[in-house]
């Protein structure tokens, strides 16, 4: 699945953009895509900082409040992986498009003919690797965070509360399940293991172990009990080993 953010601050445009897009999935029956639109860069960064990840977006250039140049620096602060695409109406901004990694930039009016070609070049490279998805139902809304952004799950009070890359952390409502079965999509990765009854980790996000705890990215310490101990070194190992071959 490909969850694309359309942002524009002029409505029309916002319109000639979703029509232009349900054509291209139209004729193109075999892309999966999910698509949001925002009408401006504050509402978009709203969107991210609520834990809502886009791997593909298209941003006007000239917004009020923030412009497209300066919402593509704070999108990369939660995504550096993104695919961004420019949409002006003047060549000017083509050097600052480089310095964040944009991929395309396309001039106003957008038409069929210009923009299908470069989300035929785009959206492969999107696809060829799939992120898998936990879906988290918080207080506010239900929100996708990507398993590569997790950090580690702690079970807290009756509540997920999953650190994240970014810094942040997110809660999840009242779980009515047990700890293991809330966090099962995660389970089938084998990134994720139990060194503790309250926690699960993403290994990858391990930076070292030591006897009693993990320390993990952004200085997290999730404690490992003594029972777990032997297999968590067991497991650590082994993914250090995979990542060095």
């Amino acid at each position: 699945m490909i969850y694309t953010a359309i942002c524009d601050d002029y409505p029309a445009q916002l319109k000639i953009l979703t029509t232009l897009l349900e054509k291209y999935l139209k004729e193109r029956p075999g892309i999966e895509m999910q698509y949001d639109c925002f009408s401006s860069g504050v509402e978009l960064l709203k969107s991210l900082a609520a834990g809502n990840v886009y791997n593909l977006l298209l941003l006007d250039i000239i917004m009020p409040e923030l412009n497209g140049i300066e919402l593509a620096g704070r999108i990369r602060e939660y995504n550096e992986d993104a695919a961004l695409i420019f949409l002006t109406v003047s060549k000017d901004h083509a050097l600052e498009a480089y310095g964040v990694s944009a991929l395309q930039y396309i001039l106003k009016p957008i038409k069929m003919q210009t923009l299908f070609p470069v989300l035929d070049n785009v959206l492969p490279t999107l696809t060829q690797e799939k992120e898998r998805y936990f879906l988290l139902s918080t207080p506010e809304s239900d929100i996708k965070i990507p398993f590569s952004s997790i950090i580690c799950v702690e079970l807290n009070h009756r509540r997920l509360k999953i650190y994240l890359d970014s810094g942040k952390t997110v809660f999840s409502k009242y779980i009515r399940t047990t700890f293991p079965d809330t966090v099962a999509p995660l389970l089938q990765d084998n990134r994720f293991i139990r060194p503790h009854k309250s926690f699960f980790i993403n290994v990858d996000k391990a930076e070292e172990l030591t006897k009693s705890e993990f320390v993990m990215k952004n200085d997290i310490i999730v404690p490992v009990s003594r029972l777990n101990y032997a297999d968590m070194r067991n497991a650590y190992l082994s993914h250090i080993e995979r990542s060095v071959t």
